[in-house]
């Protein structure tokens, strides 16, 4: 009975001074980041000082997308079992994936929730703001390059921390590159006068994508876009109202120029309407009166003619002749068989009785 007790205890007492199973611990790095595994022991690490190189960053480049991270036991005690396993090696994560942030005044269209807006001032000294919009993300051939200049984004091999290489990225957005573009907004902004630079917006986004794209892409940053929106805010509320005001009686002398304009153009259209009008009236008088004297014309012209004739035909006695002849005929035939029954007779001088003289009826 003792022998199985005491070998008991020795079986507990070995099993207690056991060290700790090293649980196996893998990382799997997703499609759209870059791993990277750096050494933590050993002669790489002397000093840390290749890690201040991108071409040392680039020859740890991982491919595959899990890794499993090595342990090492260090005892920190007396005991056997007094210790824990450390990483040899630490995962650094690159995150690719775009981002998008939004610089502007209105806590309801930025990113953030305080003013991010890009703050500038005109040349005669007038505050204002600008709302930019700028995307940005990592390329793969970049993304040691990204790494090296911006180390803030090393990360070990938690999930926790891995998911804020993607904060990282914004936070570089949100400082340097909105410095960035701030800088050069101000430099184009101070050149002109208030009234002229709200003609400038192209002038100064133009300049801001020249400077701020080809700048951030030797940081291993690619900007896919950059752009403005928004109008100026002005620092100063009483200007945005006067521009407010100037602009609604531009607007309303605008409406009313395109009211007269209009009423112009109707009166005109009646007034042409009533000029072809009239137009036709007289052509069609003129026309009536040109039918007319061109048919008076005529009728002249035939009597003229016909008087003409006459007269040349009047030197014919024949032609006397042939009239009398149609006289008779017309006399003839217009007589009912009756003679008159009374003979006016015509006295000489002025003086001379006119008598009616009653003629005896021819006999039945």
């Amino acid at each position: 009975m003792k022998r199985f007790i005491l070998l008991g205890l020795l079986v507990l007492g070995s099993t207690g001074c056991m060290k700790p199973y090293d649980t196996p611990e893998f990382v799997e790095i997703q499609n759209h980041e870059t791993g990277y595994l750096i050494p933590l022991e050993g002669a790489n690490v002397d000093g840390q000082k290749k890690f201040d190189s991108e071409e040392y960053l680039t020859q740890n480049k991982v491919a595959v997308k899990r890794i499993q991270i090595p342990h090492r036991w260090v005892k920190t005690g007396r005991w056997r079992t007094s210790g824990t396993y450390m990483d040899t090696v630490r995962l650094v994560v690159v995150n690719r994936a775009p981002v998008t942030r939004q610089w502007t005044a209105d806590s309801k269209n930025g990113t953030s929730k305080t003013d991010q807006a890009i703050w500038i001032e005109s040349k005669d000294s007038i505050g204002f703001s600008l709302g930019f919009s700028c995307s940005a993300f990592v390329d793969e051939k970049d993304a040691s390059k990204f790494l090296y200049m911006y180390p803030t984004t090393v990360q070990d091999n938690s999930v926790e921390d891995v998911d804020k290489s993607v904060a990282s990225l914004a936070a570089v957005m949100d400082t340097e590159i909105r410095a960035r573009v701030q800088q050069v907004a101000a430099e184009v902004a101070a050149k002109y006068n208030l009234d002229t630079l709200r003609e400038k917006k192209q002038e100064i986004i133009d300049a801001v994508r020249t400077d701020v794209i080809p700048f951030f892409k030797g940081r291993g940053i690619t900007i896919s876009t950059l752009g403005m929106f928004g109008g100026f805010a002005y620092e100063q509320p009483k200007i945005q109202t006067a521009i407010d005001e100037t602009f609604i009686a531009q607007q309303e002398k605008v409406r009313t120029a395109a009211a007269f304009d209009a009423q112009q153009k109707k009166n005109e259209t009646i007034e042409l309407a009533a000029n072809a009008q009239a137009e036709k009236a007289r052509r069609i008088a003129q026309g009536d009166a040109d039918a007319r004297l061109t048919l008076a014309d005529a009728e002249a012209e035939a009597i003229r003619k016909v008087a003409s004739a006459t007269k040349e035909a009047g030197k014919d006695p024949l032609f006397l002749q042939l009239k009398q002849l149609d006289v008779e005929k017309n006399r003839i035939e217009k007589w009912d068989g009756k003679y008159p029954a009374t003979l006016m007779t015509l006295g000489s001088g002025e003086q001379a009785p006119q008598l009616l003289l009653g003629l005896p009826t021819s006999p039945q």
